[in-house]
C-alpha cells in the first residue's frame, strides 16, 4: 500500500497525464469540418450567455429596488460614487453604470483600482472626468476633458429615443461605435429606472474583453465576432479586439450578418442554422441560434472565419499536449521531491556517513551535546559503583535506537558530560580480551543481537580513534528506514519492546501506543 503523500501526488499526475493524452490522441484523430466546429461552439456558448444574462438581470433588479423610493437626481455626487463603486466592486463583470435624465447625466466606470466619473457634464462632444480612489476621494490632478462621447449620445441612446421605444420592464441593448482602443468593446444594457416621481434611464456597462474571459470555448478562436439578437430585431455586435483594422472589418461583417438574418427568419423560421459567405477573400461562417427570451435578448450569432475554425482544432490539440507535458513535469517534480526526502531520511544531515578525522572528532566534542551528538562515559563500567553494570549497555542500545528513529546522529563512548576524553580502558579491562578490537567485536555483537546484522551493516559506522592518548568509540548512526524497537526486560523479568526517539539532546521513550503509531506513520510514511 502506497502511503507517501509525494508518491500519491506523482501517481495522480501521471494518471491525469494519461487521461489527457487519450483526449489528445482522440482529438487528433477526430475529423471535424468547419460547420461542425462552429455548431459545437454555438451549443457550448449558449449556457455561458445564459449565465451572463442572469448576472445582468440580478444587477438590474438590485439597482431598480435600491433606487425605487429615492430621488437619485437629488443625491450628492459623493453618495452616487459610494453606491456605484461598491456595486461594481462586488460584480467583476460590471464595468460601469450610466444614469441619464432630464436633470442629471452621470457615468461611473471602473478603472483598475480606481473609478472615473462624470456628473452633469455629458454633451454630444465633451465629457469632464474626475478620478477617485478606493475611498471615493478625488485623486490629485486626476481630472480631464474627453473630446469623444460614446456614452448615451443622441445618435445611440438619446433619452427621447429611449423613452419612445422602451416601456417599463423592457430592456434595450447597444454597443459603442468607437474605433478607439478600449472604447469599441463596450456593451450597454439599458432600461427605465423609476426614481421617486421621475423616470430616468439607467445603463449597465460591460466590456466585451472581460465578458469573453467567461466564455472559455470562444477564447480558442483568434477573432470571433459575437452578436446578440434583440427582441426588437436589432443585431448588436460589441467588438472584442484591439486591432483597429479588425474593427473596420467587423463592421463590414456585421452588415453580412444583418443580411443573413432576414434569410434566417424567412427560410428557417429562426431554427438553428449556419450561413457561409465570402468577405475579404476568405470564407466566414455565421451560426444563428435562439435562446429563451431574457432581458430583451432572443438569440445570438457566432461569426468566425474558416481559417480561424481550422486553427482552433490545432490549438485544442496543442492545449492537450501542453497539459500532458506540464502534468508529467509536475509528476517528475513530485517524484524527485519524494525521492530526495527519502534519501535525507536514510542519510544523516551532512550526507553519506564517512570516517571522521581526529581533528573533526575533537572539534565536535568541544561543541557539547546536541540533537545529533551524545556522550557516554563508558559501555559497561560504572564509575560511581566502580564495577561492571550491564544496565549501562542498555543505555547505549537506547541511544542508538533513539538516533535511528529520529534524524540520525553520532554517539561518543569514552567522553563524559564535562566533555573530558576519559577513554575506554576501564571497559577494556572487563572484557575477555582487553583491547580495542575485542571491544568493537563485543559491541557489534550486542547491536546485531538487538537490531539485526542488516541494521548494523547498513545504518552504523563505528570508529575507535585515539584522541589525547585515549581510545574512544565513535558511532555514527543513519536515520533508520523503518522503526527500531529496543528489547529489554521489565521489573518482572519479562522481555518487552520499547520505542525511543531523540528529542533535543536526550533520548526519550514514547509509551503511548497511539503516539507511537502516529510518530511511525509520519516519520516512516
Amino acid at each position: 500500500m502506497i502511503k507517501r503523500p509525494g508518491t500519491w501526488i506523482t501517481v495522480i499526475f501521471i494518471l491525469l497525464a494519461l487521461v489527457i493524452m487519450y483526449l489528445y490522441i482522440n482529438e487528433k484523430n477526430k475529423k471535424l469540418f468547419p460547420e461542425e466546429i462552429i455548431c459545437n461552439t454555438s451549443e457550448q456558448f449558449r449556457p455561458d450567455l445564459g449565465l451572463f444574462l442572469n448576472n445582468v438581470e440580478s444587477t438590474a433588479t438590485k439597482l431598480k429596488s435600491d433606487v425605487a423610493l429615492i430621488h437619485v437626481d437629488k443625491l450628492p455626487v459623493e453618495s452616487l460614487n459610494r453606491y456605484f463603486s461598491e456595486l461594481t466592486s462586488k460584480n467583476d463583470l460590471l464595468y460601469g453604470v450610466v444614469l441619464y435624465g432630464d436633470d442629471m447625466n452621470y457615468v461611473i466606470i471602473r478603472d483598475q483600482d480606481s473609478w472615473v466619473y462624470t456628473y452633469n457634464s455629458l454633451t454630444d462632444s465633451l465629457i469632464n472626468w474626475q478620478r477617485i480612489d478606493q475611498n471615493q476621494e478625488p485623486i490629485p490632478n486626476g481630472n480631464w476633458t474627453d473630446t469623444y462621447n460614446n456614452f448615451m449620445d443622441e445618435s445611440n441612446f438619446g433619452s427621447a429615443k429611449i423613452m419612445a421605444q422602451l416601456t417599463e420592464g423592457e430592456y434595450m441593448w447597444g454597443a459603442a461605435k468607437s474605433t478607439l482602443p478600449d472604447r469599441h468593446d463596450l456593451l450597454f444594457n439599458v432600461f427605465r429606472l423609476k426614481t421617486g416621481d421621475d423616470v430616468d434611464i439607467a445603463a449597465l456597462i460591460y466590456k466585451t474583453s472581460e465578458i469573453s474571459n467567461r466564455f472559455s470555448r470562444i477564447l480558442l478562436f483568434e477573432n470571433p465576432l459575437v452578436s446578440v439578437i434583440t427582441k426588437d430585431e436589432n443585431i448588436v455586435s460589441p467588438i472584442r479586439t484591439k486591432d483597429t483594422a479588425m474593427i473596420t472589418a467587423f463592421r463590414i461583417l456585421e452588415e453580412n450578418i444583418k443580411d443573413n438574418y432576414g434569410a434566417w427568419k424567412e427560410m428557417f423560421s429562426e431554427n438553428p442554422h449556419t450561413f457561409q459567405f465570402n468577405q475579404f477573400n476568405q470564407l466566414y461562417y455565421s451560426r444563428f441560434d435562439t435562446i429563451t427570451p431574457q432581458l430583451g435578448v432572443k438569440g445570438y450569432v457566432l461569426t468566425i472565419s474558416k481559417e480561424d475554425l481550422d486553427n482552433s482544432k490545432q490549438k485544442l490539440e496543442e492545449a492537450f499536449l501542453y497539459a500532458v507535458i506540464l502534468l508529467l513535469l509536475f509528476a517528475l517534480f513530485a517524484f524527485l521531491t519524494t525521492y530526495n526526502k527519502y534519501k535525507k531520511m536514510k542519510h544523516p544531515v551532512g550526507g553519506i556517513l564517512k570516517s571522521l578525522a581526529n581533528n573533526e572528532i575533537a572539534s565536535i566534542i568541544s561543541q557539547g551535546e546536541t540533537e545529533h551528538i551524545e556522550f557516554k562515559s563508558s559501555l559497561r563500567w560504572d564509575y560511581r559503583e566502580e564495577k561492571v553494570n550491564k544496565v549501562l549497555e542498555d543505555v547505549i542500545m537506547k541511544s542508538i535506537a533513539a538516533f535511528a528513529n529520529a534524524k540520525g546522529g553520532t554517539l561518543f563512548i569514552g567522553v563524559n558530560d564535562d566533555l573530558e576524553i576519559i577513554g575506554l580502558e576501564p571497559d577494556f579491562k572487563t572484557l575477555k580480551k582487553q583491547d580495542a578490537d575485542y571491544f568493537e567485536l563485543h559491541l557489534r555483537k550486542m547491536i546485531n543481537n538487538q537490531y539485526g546484522i542488516k541494521f548494523s551493516n547498513k545504518h552504523l559506522l563505528m570508529q575507535l580513534p585515539v584522541i589525547n592518548n585515549q581510545t574512544i568509540c565513535v558511532i555514527q548512526i543513519f536515520p533508520g528506514s523503518s522503526a527500531l524497537f529496543m528489547k529489554t526486560k521489565n521489573k518482572q523479568g519479562q522481555m518487552v519492546e520499547k520505542f525511543y526517539v531523540r528529542s533535543g539532546n536526550s533520548s526519550q521513550e514514547i509509551t503511548s501506543l497511539t503516539e507511537v503509531n502516529e510518530y511511525i506513520n509520519e516519520r516512516f510514511d
